[in-house]
């Protein structure tokens, strides 16, 4: 193993900037070629890569061999865990909460042993790099990509339970925060498109800066940066990834920032679409950045690391600044662990599936279960349940069609009756849904996401119209009664997975005690 960048070779030295997914859920040959030839320095996992923890283990051990055999370097091996919402490793392992989820509790220290038990099961499986916690202050209630990802709209909660977590994480992994300078005010999906946020700083300053700022000082190890133009931190309408003046200048120098600066995926159409992909890449390294991921495309991993070689041999990029950003990565090469090397699966499979963990994400669900205004659902007389058919909301999602409450109904409380709709119901499936609730007494339906799909709202105004009790469950975003002040009464769960299903179940059983405070302004 060497962290001496001088023994490195020009191709070794740009491999450590690169962190590219993989398609496959095992080593392959294209994985192999990307580190024996191309000098892979890093790997980004998604939800493709992770089938079980035995499965993932073993990947990851082979990449850390490949990368120990052909590189000396060790591998950052990351992944998107916020947990919520936002899960890549679905099975086997612990399904921990997501950040609303956790700040409903009102209480850190389920941030604390949330973030620390993911990162035992993480440093476990030899992932060594969590992109989170997510330091975004959503104070947009249209926002359609972050939402329940944050803690709070409150700048101070946000820093507070932001902090609790990554410490925890850091006891055993890097932590990410991530999209700096902010990502919490838009109503784009920076995916889709470029959102820009046009307030002065000292507006940014109080509210957006604020968890960033605590999370430097606080010794937090990397920073994701958002593709969203700050007219007041970047030049020429750039986004914040590919500008030197809110990077290096802003990050680096005015902030004090001496980790690592990590670029969102850089496919992302904020930043595809006007700069392409390739040269994009190469512009967020000339603006500070240390690590590129690329996420999906084979063709552009290639041709970034083409141009990138190329742009070092022509001083476009100079060996000076190559030799800078490369450094940064190298250092934080030395806090990472590479047990994994040296273990088999079965003795570490009882950190990764691990009951204690389980039991604690699931009460970290259930404590923060909020009343928010009116009456609790009681069983009484007959009961119509319309659940919502999950999909996709943004690029960091893996959640469509994956878990289906309906199911878990008629298994779990067969006597109510059911109604599963999309997302976005049509005004024909309004009227169904309303025709059918005509014959309950008392009606339960869960929103997702109705801040955006606002279909789901106009359906409680037509049932509640009907003179039955109509009682509403949020499953995701918290601002329905932004929407729709005449929700009568209104409970939170802030996400859609196996632990809120069982909390919601707990709830129409009339065996849950909702103890949640909601972490936004109501």
């Amino acid at each position: 193993m060497t962290n001496d960048i001088n023994k490195l070779s020009l191709e070794e030295k740009i491999g450590q900037l690169f962190m590219f997914g993989i398609q496959k859920d095992h080593l392959d040959e294209v994985t192999k070629e990307m580190i024996v030839k191309y000098k892979l320095g890093n790997v980004i996992l998604f939800a493709r890569n992770c089938i079980s923890p035995e499965q993932l283990f073993q990947l990851n051990q082979s990449l850390q061999l490949e990368a120990t055999k052909h590189l000396r370097v060790p591998m950052f091996i990351s992944i998107d865990q916020e947990g919520g919402m936002v899960t890549r490793i679905f099975n086997g392992a612990t399904f921990f909460p997501g950040a609303m989820t956790i700040a409903a509790t009102d209480d850190v220290e389920y941030a604390l042993k949330n973030g620390t038990y993911m990162a035992e099961e993480l440093d476990a499986l030899g992932i060594n790099m969590n992109l989170a916690p997510i330091l975004d202050v959503n104070n947009n209630p249209k926002n359609p990509v972050i939402g329940v990802r944050s803690f709070s709209d409150d700048p101070h909660k946000v820093s507070q339970f932001s902090e609790a977590f990554f410490k925890g994480q850091q006891t055993k992994i890097l932590s990410t925060g991530k999209h700096f300078p902010g990502h919490g005010d838009t109503h784009l999906d920076s995916h889709l498109a470029l959102p820009k946020v046009d307030y002065d700083l000292d507006r940014l300053e109080a509210i957006e800066l604020v968890p960033f700022r605590n999370a430097i000082q606080k010794g937090i190890h990397a920073l994701m940066t958002s593709h969203i133009d700050f007219p007041v931190f970047s030049e020429q309408g750039l986004p914040a990834t590919l500008s030197k003046k809110c990077l290096t200048e802003f990050l680096r120098n005015d902030l004090g920032f001496e980790g690592l600066i990590v670029t969102d995926g850089m496919e992302m159409k904020a930043v595809q679409d006007a700069y392409g992909t390739v040269e994009a890449s190469l512009m967020a390294v000339q603006a500070g950045a240390n690590l590129v991921c690329i996420c999906h495309s084979y063709e552009y991993q290639i041709q970034a690391f083409e141009r990138f070689k190329q742009a070092v041999l022509t001083n476009e990029l100079p060996m000076s600044v190559l030799d800078e950003r490369v450094s940064r990565v190298l250092k934080y090469k030395t806090l990472i662990n590479t047990h994994i090397i040296n273990q088999t699966y079965l003795g570490i499979e009882s950190v990764v599936v691990n009951e204690m963990h389980k039991a604690y994400a699931l009460e970290t669900v259930r404590r923060a279960a909020t009343l928010v205004k009116g009456d609790i659902y009681q069983p009484k007389g007959k009961t119509l349940f319309i659940g919502v058919s999950p999909q996709v909301t943004s690029g960091a999602d893996d959640t469509e069609g994956n878990y289906l409450i309906t199911k878990q109904i008629k298994a779990s409380l067969p006597d109510i009756g059911r109604y599963l709709m999309p997302v976005n119901p049509s005004d024909e499936v309004i009227q169904d849904v309303v025709k059918k609730a005509k014959g309950y007494d008392q009606i339960v339906v869960t929103t997702y996401n109705g801040n955006i799909y606002q279909q789901q709202l106009a359906l409680i105004d037509q049932l509640q119209a009907l003179s039955k009790e109509v009682y509403v469950v949020s499953m995701r975003n918290p601002y329905d009664l932004h929407f729709n002040p005449n929700i009568k009464n209104y409970v939170c769960l802030y996400e859609y997975t196996p632990n809120s299903m069982t909390i919601l179940i707990e709830y129409l059983k009339g065996q849950l005690t909702l103890k949640g405070r909601l972490p936004i302004h109501g």
